[in-house]
């Protein structure tokens, strides 16, 4: 019995799919972008919420704050809506000790955008890291 040259493809097709899929683990086998099991918070200074124009209507958390040392680096980002309340959690990755010391607090900015598509109309508190801000859903720019 002799295989075709489509089998043969086949074949190395699914053989090179599985060793993709298993290397989409970390060799602790945890999926890749869980947090490590001492990520620590950002420290934030402000919130703010700006609502742009458009279809759909852009709806952006601007952050900003201090990193903790000169090595951290984002290692999770995680959005949950509870009525009108937003809670977003910037987490860094573990403390490296062989980082430098950080004397000079070390600024950051980042924005994070929000999926406003389906948000009730209402007054919301968006909370970063323990820092809030308040905004209203639809603004009251139309």
């Amino acid at each position: 019995m002799s295989i075709t040259t489509p089998k043969v493809l086949r074949l190395a097709f699914l053989a090179l799919l599985v060793l993709s899929l298993s290397a989409c683990s970390t060799p602790s086998g945890s999926p890749v972008g869980s947090p490590a099991t001492d990520s620590r918070p950002i420290p934030v200074e402000a919130v703010n919420v700006l609502i742009g124009t458009g279809s759909p209507i852009p709806v952006d958390v601007f952050v900003s704050g201090s990193w903790p040392d000169l090595c951290a680096q984002i290692s999770q980002v995680t959005q949950s809506v509870e009525g009108f309340a937003i809670h977003i959690d910037l987490l860094a990755a573990p403390a490296d000790p062989d980082c430098p010391p950080d004397n000079q607090a070390l600024p950051f900015r980042i924005a994070i955008p929000l999926n406003a598509v389906e948000l009730p109309q209402g007054h919301y508190t968006v909370t970063v890291n323990e820092v809030s801000t308040e905004f209203d859903w639809p603004s009251g720019d139309k």
